[in-house]
């Protein structure tokens, strides 16, 4: 049992708006999403939406902003492409352009802040996350869920899900857990209707479509959809975020209205610009 009393000072502070805030990056997504510990993030988003590539873009610069350090655990993805991209926009330049000297210089930089888990292996939820304990990172990423050597089934869902929450709670790190939809949410029925100004263009998914059911919804602090417009002519570079749950909003952050997003900007390469504001140019 808990002592009594142990909850007073958070209420406290609760009524003053005392309550610690999250992290930002410096841009309008502040407003709606925040890096906070000990907090549990799902991500949904279609195949080859950048998903990931968004997901490091804002790993690394909240790393430069607040000295945070991640984990990353990425099976559909070379750590040494992930390192490429991380560098190029770390030093603002493609990676074609930069020297030897250049690469050399940053590489060892960049992996101050990033630990990679093998991922030639196959790993239960419990051996992952035995991995993670041996990490001293603020923040770990399981990319995809999908990858792992898992059960299948709503009630194995939530036995991971009750797993991972255990985890953060324990721990007090965060953990970001990269997710697909159905097949359901990529069908004809989830189009923009004649009339849209994006008509024809396949929908973002909604958080009832993550691969899985809602147990992934009912169990995280925060649900993130990421998405693009593929086949879209002047839209195809940018990518659109839905912030579909904050748990929390005494410690910042709230949800999106219905088909409003935040818009990043395909950067060249180099990360994203969010309405015209490129966070890693205040903290290069």
């Amino acid at each position: 049992m808990l002592s009594k009393g142990i909850h007073n000072k958070y209420l406290l502070d609760l009524k003053h708006g005392n309550i610690r805030q999250g992290l930002g990056i410096g841009c309008k997504l502040d407003e709606y999403y925040l890096f906070k510990q000990k907090e549990l993030t799902i991500i949904c988003g279609h195949d080859n939406v950048g998903k990931s590539y968004w997901i490091f873009w804002y790993f690394l610069v909240l790393a430069l902003k607040h000295d945070l350090k991640f984990c990353i655990y990425a099976a559909e993805n070379q750590y040494g492409q992930i390192m490429r991209d991380l560098i190029q926009m770390y030093a603002g330049r493609p990676f074609n352009e930069l020297s030897d000297r250049d690469v050399m210089n940053h590489a060892p930089f960049i992996e101050q802040y990033f630990d990679f888990i093998d991922n030639s292996k196959l790993y239960t939820p419990e051996e992952l996350i035995n991995e993670f304990d041996k990490s001293d990172a603020n923040g770990f990423l399981i990319d995809p869920y999908t990858a792992l050597n898992r059960k299948f089934g709503y009630e194995a869902n939530y036995e991971f899900l009750n797993m991972t929450r255990q985890y953060v709670n324990q721990s007090g790190k965060s953990i970001y857990i990269n997710t697909h939809p159905t097949s359901e949410s990529g069908r004809t029925g989830n189009i923009y209707p004649k009339g849209h100004m994006w008509e024809g263009h396949l929908k973002p998914p909604m958080s009832a479509h993550v691969e899985g059911g809602k147990s992934w919804l009912n169990r995280t602090d925060s649900f993130l959809t990421i998405h693009r417009l593929v086949k879209h002519e002047t839209m195809k570079y940018v990518t659109l975020i839905s912030v579909d749950k904050i748990k929390d909003t005494s410690s910042g952050g709230k949800q999106t209205l219905l088909d409003d997003y935040i818009l990043c900007d395909f950067n060249r390469g180099l990360g994203f610009s969010v309405y015209g504001v490129d966070p890693l140019n205040y903290v290069r």
